[in-house]
């Protein structure tokens, strides 16, 4: 995983960079920039902090972990979790319905920091 995770920080350092000169230059150019790779990172780290149980393991799955992605395949037994909500990934790959409405509401009213030069709701009421 360190190689892909080298690659996704290198993208977002390099597209943090290039959305602020787009805007000098096109007319009318907003964006939000919202970082997935950070705000899952915090909620690992930290979940008691965001209103997790677990962080590091999901919900639903095998192995170590739970990160084999066997859930609710018929041909693999799997354990699964009695309450999803205490978990920030429900399986390998897939956040929460708690993780993804915790980013949806930073997307939408998140400060600078989080959301870039603007969040959600300030691009509507351009």
């Amino acid at each position: 995983m360190e190689e892909l995770t080298t690659l996704v920080k290198l993208h977002n350092k390099a597209l943090s960079k290039a959305l602020p000169k787009l805007e000098s230059q096109l007319k009318g150019f907003k964006y939000l920039l919202a970082d997935f790779y950070s705000f899952c990172t915090e909620r690992i780290n930290s979940p008691s902090k965001y209103g997790f149980t677990e962080g590091k393991i999901s919900c639903c799955g095998s192995g170590p972990y739970r990160g084999i992605p066997s859930c609710g395949e018929r041909s693999n037994e799997y354990e699964l979790c009695e309450k999803v909500s205490d978990f920030l990934f429900f399986d390998s790959v897939h956040p929460t319905e708690k993780a993804y409405q915790q980013f949806a509401e930073l997307i939408w009213s998140g400060t600078p920091n989080i959301t870039g030069h603007y969040n959600l709701k300030a691009l509507f009421e351009q």
